[in-house]
């Protein structure tokens, strides 16, 4: 199978690097990375253990339309990513987006509303250590839905080692993720730890909590029924399976990029002004993160 994966920092360089193994993958990606791929191939470290040679590109321009695009750039890219997409969708083209935070989906169903779009959410974990190196430094879950293609894109990422369920609301789901990611990415990116003190420091539990509730509470406003109790069993699970992992958040940081902020908690804030729904402690985090944030980021 043709595979395009358009955004392949740690977690499109893991994917395709998996899917690399047993199909025809190709990667757009950052021109150090691309370099680094076409002299050495794609090193999958940590929890795998190989190495793949997909074909590496640094633009979209003149690559023919795949048989599944994965969508895999910072959410706050979206918008910028529409016309390498466009460039890239053939009717044969199923498009599935597995990025972080909220409104990936509604941008691109607007953009492309004949597009057979299948959302994805993954909790694997993953480290850029290197152009040409990923780390795979968690496994967790996987899932798609939103169209009747979801069970094919189901079926050739179980089969490449990535165990994915089908989901009977992935907008539901997507909130649970973007609800995780919003407990986990700032408050390990603000003491400067692993995901794993989330659930070691239990002075964190009342926080957790708050950042939790206030979104379960924004998407009840918003029509989606989400359980308290059930995301933050979400969040602590999560934490557990990626305990050793510097969240991408931490990464980006550390590295003077932009952050997702805006697109996690800062979206939680955002849609509770929206809604009449108070979020002091998403609104309190959102505002601490860009203040660490580089100022031209």
């Amino acid at each position: 199978m043709k595979i395009t994966v358009l955004g392949a920092g740690a977690i499109g360089s893991l994917f395709g690097g998996y899917l690399a193994l047993d199909h025809e993958v190709t990667l757009i990606c950052r021109e150090s990375h691309t370099e680094a791929i076409r002299k050495r191939g794609l090193s999958v470290t940590g929890l795998g253990n190989f190495v793949v040679r997909p074909r590496a590109v640094s633009s979209a321009a003149g690559l023919e339309p795949p048989e599944l695009l994965f969508l895999t750039v910072k959410s706050y890219d979206t918008p910028a990513a529409l016309a390498d997409v466009k460039s890239l969708l053939a009717p044969k083209t199923v498009l599935v987006t597995l990025q972080n935070g909220l409104g990936n989906v509604d941008t691109l169903k607007d953009a492309f509303p004949e597009a057979r779009l299948v959302a994805g959410i993954t909790s694997h974990a993953a480290i850029h250590t290197a152009p040409g190196v990923v780390e795979h430094t968690g496994k967790s879950y996987t899932l798609v839905g939103g169209s009747e293609d979801a069970a094919a894109v189901a079926r050739v990422l179980t089969e490449t080692g990535f165990e994915t369920g089908v989901s009977d609301d992935i907008e539901r789901d997507i909130w649970y993720k973007a609800l995780v990611n919003s407990a986990i990415n700032p408050v390990a990116t603000l003491l400067k730890e692993k995901n794993r003190a989330i659930f070691l420091r239990h002075e964190l539990a009342p926080l957790i909590e708050g950042i939790v509730t206030e979104g379960v509470e924004v998407a009840f406003a918003r029509g989606i029924s989400l359980d308290v109790d059930i995301a933050l069993e979400k969040v602590m699970t999560v934490a557990r399976e990626t305990a050793n992992n510097v969240c991408s958040m931490r990464q980006d940081i550390e590295h003077g990029r932009r952050t997702e902020i805006m697109e996690m908690n800062g979206a939680i804030a955002r849609y509770g002004d929206e809604t009449g729904v108070p979020t002091p402690v998403n609104g309190l985090l959102t505002a601490l993160v860009q203040a660490l944030e580089p100022r031209n980021a």
